[in-house]
């Protein structure tokens, strides 16, 4: 989903960079029609048990906080056991395109139980 966002231009309004706008800025209405334009895509995103959930909801950034936690993995046993598994990982008689992609998948497995970050000065990306 956080593909076809930036896609569209539209990440600003999941990651809480764009500010609240007030009813007397000019460009209320087109930055609210976008907001509902990226509730209605995350919506039709997740399941319908899902949707039931965050359909209510005011604001496309507080639709994104909720299913962050409800999905967030946070498994400690196997962020250590990724860890030692990279600690002792080696080529041995693989080739390097087997190599990397020993590592690739074992650093995208780590990544994913990686706190996500919520400040603001933060590039969403959780680093």
């Amino acid at each position: 989903m956080n593909i076809a966002l930036s896609v569209k231009n539209k990440t600003r309004f999941i990651n809480d960079t764009l500010s609240k706008p007030k009813s007397s800025d000019p460009n209320y209405n087109a930055q609210m029609r976008n907001n509902k334009l990226v509730i209605s895509w995350s919506l039709n995103f997740v399941s319908k048990e899902i949707s039931t959930s965050i359909m209510f909801t005011e604001y496309a950034s507080k639709i994104w906080d909720h299913l962050r936690d409800h999905f967030q993995q946070s498994n400690d046993p196997r962020i250590f056991q990724i860890r030692k598994e990279l600690v002792n990982v080696s080529q041995n008689q693989d080739s390097i395109g087997v190599y990397f992609t020993k590592l690739k998948s074992l650093t995208d497995e780590l990544v994913n139980f990686r706190p996500y970050r919520t400040c603001k000065k933060c590039d969403g990306n959780g680093v």
